[in-house]
């Protein structure tokens, strides 16, 4: 009985292709070989292909058999194509585009995933369709990883190119150029463009495409051009993060450039970095001192506008209890920092940081903490937060957020400093 409902199922999806088919207009097809195809591949366990290509101001996708007609195509303006991005944090690199059919979608997704043992580090590119009716899945078919062909952001330059400025779910597109491939030994020297370098966008494009040791190329002429820091910042995080690339003297270098630049974007987070590395002894001697400075500048003092790395809140606020002391004193002032650095991640959303703010607090008003009552006596001093317990606040407002960051910086500095 399942086995008939699979078979059924099957046979109406493929009337519903071949159906679709014959719904769409001639023109479409009759562009094939003026056509750019930017994504194609082969599906497991199936005799079947499917791509994407672009014809003028359309977009076009097709399925069916490899060297036949289509069982399928479909064609949308591409003012009007389901198109998005979900860009992760080093995890997935994707672009997705959704063809639609009456109630029927089609959605095709492709990009990079990280990898899985022995090497997570590793890109692996994936590709996979989606067919819906109604809100509701009724195939997910995974591309074959050797078949996919892809030409990433080609729609992304076209749509621009037409005067299409966002996404689908409203969000603006990245506005780096979308140049040809070159080898970094064949690339021209880097050049200013906007607030970026012609050598930075080139290991954009490298990496979008896959080409990680590329990318670490054109990131380092960008870095040693010295037009900019970001060219740094990415070959820092290559250097440090994939392994087949993994050079943390280049990491340690390349990194604090970036700390030390004025860049508020990415500043905080090459620091964060740094921090980490002395904090963990990744690629470094351990020192929680060193760990200590810089985690301290990820979180609160690297830019005047406050713009802060959560998550090297968390590590500064880790190390804080690490080095504790012997004395009570000690101990209590290292509660005290801990706290307000837990506090700090919490302005920027970070729930996890905000729970570790909220549980110390919690814990260490339990045994009536020393540290706590000296920070209610004193907060008022710094900002707008009068009780030590309030420090702790998600930061849903902007400007409210940004205030209490002035004063929790004004707190730590105070703190860190005192003799008592």
């Amino acid at each position: 009985m399942m086995m008939t409902r699979i078979v059924d199922g099957l046979m109406w999806l493929c009337a519903a292709m071949i159906a679709a088919c014959l719904w769409t207009a001639a023109p479409a097809s009759a562009q094939w070989h003026a056509e750019e195809t930017v994504l194609s591949c082969r599906f497991e366990a199936q005799d079947r292909v499917a791509s994407i290509s672009l014809a003028g101001t359309r977009a076009i996708y097709r399925y069916g058999r490899p060297g036949r007609k289509p069982e399928l195509t479909l064609s949308s303006p591409l003012a009007e194509l389901d198109y998005r991005r979900e860009d992760g944090a080093g995890d997935t690199i994707d672009e997705i585009a959704t063809f639609a059919n009456g109630d029927t979608t089609y959605r095709f997704a492709a990009g990079f995933k990280n990898g899985a043992q022995p090497d997570p580090s590793a890109l692996r590119p994936f590709g996979l369709l989606t067919v819906s009716r109604a809100g509701k899945a009724l195939a997910k078919l995974a591309c074959v990883p050797a078949s996919i062909e892809r030409n990433p952001d080609r729609l992304l330059a076209r749509m621009r190119n037409a005067g299409r400025e966002r996404t689908s779910d409203g969000v603006t597109f990245p506005n780096y150029p979308i140049d040809p491939p070159i080898r970094a030994a064949d690339a021209p020297a880097c050049k200013a463009d906007n607030n970026v370098d012609t050598c930075w966008s080139r290991g954009v494009g490298a990496a979008r495409r896959g080409d990680l040791r590329g990318a670490l190329e054109h990131y380092d002429m960008s870095c040693d051009a010295g037009i900019g820091t970001m060219g740094c910042y990415e070959a820092g995080k290559l250097y440090l993060h994939i392994r087949q690339l993994r050079d943390y003297t280049r990491a340690k270098e390349r990194l604090a450039r970036t700390c030390s630049g004025d860049d508020s974007g990415q500043g905080p987070y090459a620091c964060k970095y740094l921090g980490w590395m002395s904090f963990t002894g990744t690629g470094v001697p351990r020192n929680l001192d060193e760990a200590f400075g810089k985690l301290a500048k990820a979180c609160f003092f690297h830019n005047d506008a406050i713009l802060i790395d959560p998550e090297g809140c968390h590590f500064l606020g880790r190390t804080a209890l690490e080095l504790r002391g012997r004395s009570p004193r000690d101990a209590a002032r290292a509660d005290h920092l801990a706290y307000i650095a837990f506090a700090q991640g919490c302005t920027d959303n970070a729930k996890t940081v905000c729970d570790e703010a909220r549980a110390l607090y919690r814990r260490e008003a339990a045994r009536a903490a020393s540290w706590i009552k000296l920070c209610d006596s004193d907060v008022g001093e710094h900002g707008p937060i009068g009780t030590c317990a309030e420090l702790a606040i998600s930061g849903e407002d902007y400007d409210a957020a940004q205030a209490v960051r002035r004063q929790l910086a004004s707190m730590f500095r105070a703190v860190s400093t005192s003799s008592e």
